[in-house]
């Protein structure tokens, strides 16, 4: 490792990044590679790791009108590469097994698309974690997926609800007749299903579970506890 950026510097930088670009509402992405190796045999521990971060306006994985009826989804058909290969707890840009599966998605007229493990049971979508209500408990896939912000907050707020959420293998028939299924990112917070393999989730219309949890989440961001203020007129 030859980042040489600790929690501390990564906060000053991304902080700057919104700054310089007067964004009120962003997104930022930071992204470490591997570098470049020395000479032509290309020798990996010749690579000095780099770091690059910037900041956009602020974007949701979902379409506004999706935000507020509901998202149309498909179980797909492409498998999510195996945890044995590449460690879905490590965010990174690797993403085949999403493009297959979005391809699959346009072609059965849905715009997302959730992928199985090798075992056959429900993993992630590209960018976002999946939860399914069933009566008054909250399941999540426990493995294979990346370990979300969003997805950790939404474990934490059910309790506010008197709900029970747990992380726990999901079979693509339970997704199917869940009360209610969300998504769950940092770019769009808490984001309705509306239907799944053509098949309406519940009433085929946001639950009111969801629309519970997604006002809370976004109650969070005027709470002081979670906010870093940004010096605009303190960058040069």
């Amino acid at each position: 490792d030859t980042l040489d950026h600790d929690r501390e510097k990564v906060a000053e930088v991304l902080e700057g990044c919104v700054a310089r670009a007067d964004l009120e509402r962003a997104m930022v992405t930071f992204v470490a590679t591997r570098g470049t190796p020395t000479g032509g045999q290309k020798d990996l521990r010749t690579c000095k790791n780099r770091f690059v971060a910037w900041a956009v306006p602020y974007y949701g994985v979902v379409t506004d009108d999706e935000q507020q009826s509901g998202c149309d989804m498909i179980v797909s058909q492409t498998v999510r590469i195996s945890s044995d290969s590449v460690d879905p707890t490590v965010k990174n840009f690797g993403r085949l097994d999403f493009v297959g599966a979005l391809f699959e998605a346009y072609e059965r007229n849905a715009r997302h698309a959730v992928l199985l493990n090798g075992d056959g049971h429900v993993t992630e979508g590209r960018g976002w974690n999946i939860f399914a209500l069933f009566g008054g408990e909250l399941v999540s896939p426990d493995s294979g997926v990346l370990e979300g912000v969003t997805r950790r907050t939404v474990v934490e707020l059910s309790e506010e609800l008197n709900l029970s959420a747990r992380l726990d293998k999901l079979t693509p028939d339970a997704l199917r007749a869940a009360d209610e299924v969300f998504i769950t990112s940092t770019a769009g917070g808490i984001m309705p299903v509306k239907s799944i393999d053509g098949r309406a989730v519940g009433e085929g219309t946001p639950g009111p579970t969801t629309a519970r949890l997604r006002d809370l989440y976004w109650s969070l961001h005027d709470d002081d506890a979670y906010m870093t203020p940004i010096r605009y007129r303190a960058i040069d």
